[in-house]
């Protein structure tokens, strides 16, 4: 009993795992897409907000949708700044700037750590976009 218990909570975190591991190897695609979103969620407002005045619910469909596109942006630049910092070689190693292997390897789970946080944002707007879009 104890062992069909014990399977069942070991799928369960398996299942959770693969789930976070697709997220985080998808980041690059996700950004991609996102950024292209960004995009056309630009365009829409464009053409919404002179539709606003007339009819209320697309007002509201519209603040939900800047409020959206607001986070997506700050995400992007988010990104944008890091990859900055990583390119000139914002990374202090210490006050001589040797390279060494603890600072190297800590750069690298600095780096794991940002992509997976951001994968995380950027999976939970993309789900809040696609419920905004589900309302229009």
């Amino acid at each position: 009993m104890a062992e069909a218990v014990l399977e069942l909570v070991l799928h369960n975190l398996s299942s959770l795992i693969h789930k976070e591991i697709a997220i985080f190897l998808n980041f690059e695609q996700d950004f991609k897409s996102l950024a292209s979103l960004l995009t056309t969620i630009k365009a829409t407002l464009e053409d919404a907000e002179e539709k606003q005045f007339t009819n209320r619910a697309i007002k509201d469909w519209l603040l939900k949708l800047k409020d959206a596109a607001h986070v997506l942006d700050d995400i992007l630049d988010e990104c944008a700044t890091e990859a900055l910092e990583l390119e000139h070689g914002g990374f202090n190693c210490g006050p001589s700037h040797k390279v060494q292997s603890s600072c190297i390897s800590s750069l690298k789970r600095n780096q794991v750590a940002f992509r997976y946080k951001i994968a995380k944002k950027m999976k939970r707007i993309r789900e809040r976009l696609d419920e905004i879009a589900e309302e229009r």
